[in-house]
């Protein structure tokens, strides 16, 4: 008897182990284009809705308008970044720095992506959109974290070339806010679906159209609040340009 408890003993904490390894674990670095809608909490509920076999779990270290160079100053996303394990890191700039400063947006990414590689997780830079007036500013935005990403050999999950197309697609969707610059839920939603993609590296079609948020700090079914809910017709669209960009991204 005694050794059969021992068996179970084992085979119980074999299993917890397991459990604890069936998750990805990323930490967002960012300003209020992360925080809005809870960008990161939206994500999960889409890899919850996929039914996947690996948890998402997600933190973030955010502050509106900070760029990564006030971010590396500060010092709490580094101290954040060494006191767990990371499977991503996702790196996002002051929405208008990749444009008017990118040799800082680099020094300090490049600053970021050294502590990230020490602790043995992975940079993803999380390329913004362009202001609402501003669409032509875009291709300058992209090149900037296509460029960085492509010198440090990390990820990027490209959320402003999806916009663009969700944009040109259906003109009606509006995925800003009345300021013309941060997301709106619809907007989050798109940033949510392509970093679902970037992190499992699955399609987003089927992904659910609802978009919810919650005023806790651990959301529960209970006190979700639903801001959206997508025709199926555009959650579609949406997804099939998510899939599309992304495989374009591979290719490059």
């Amino acid at each position: 008897m005694i050794a059969l408890f021992k068996m179970l003993g084992i085979q119980v904490e074999t299993t917890s182990l397991q459990v604890a390894e069936q998750s990805i674990k990323v930490l967002f670095i960012g300003n209020s284009y992360t925080y809005f809608n809870d960008l990161p909490w939206l994500t999960q509920q889409l890899a919850e809705s996929a039914k996947e076999t690996k948890i998402l779990k997600t933190d973030m270290v955010v502050v509106g308008g900070a760029t990564l160079k006030s971010h590396w100053k500060r010092g709490e996303a580094l101290k954040l970044i060494k006191a767990k394990r990371w499977d991503y890191v996702v790196l996002q700039e002051q929405s208008i720095l990749p444009i008017t400063n990118p040799q800082q947006m680099y020094e300090y990414a490049s600053l970021f992506n050294a502590e990230i590689k020490r602790v043995n997780s992975q940079t993803v830079f999380y390329l913004t959109w362009a202001k609402q007036n501003q669409p032509e500013t875009q291709e300058i935005l992209t090149n900037s974290y296509m460029s960085i990403a492509q010198k440090l050999n990390a990820k990027v999950a490209p959320v402003g070339i999806v916009w663009q197309k969700v944009r040109e697609a259906n003109p009606k969707l509006n995925l800003y806010t009345s300021d013309g610059s941060h997301p709106s839920p619809i907007g989050s939603y798109v940033a949510a679906c392509v970093f679902y993609t970037t992190f499992y590296g699955n399609s987003p079609l089927g992904l659910s159209p609802r978009i919810y948020s919650s005023n806790s700090s651990a959301p529960k079914e209970s006190n979700r609040i639903e801001l959206e809910s997508l025709s199926e017709t555009d959650a579609q669209m949406i997804q099939n340009l998510v899939e599309y960009v992304a495989q374009q991204s591979l290719e490059r």
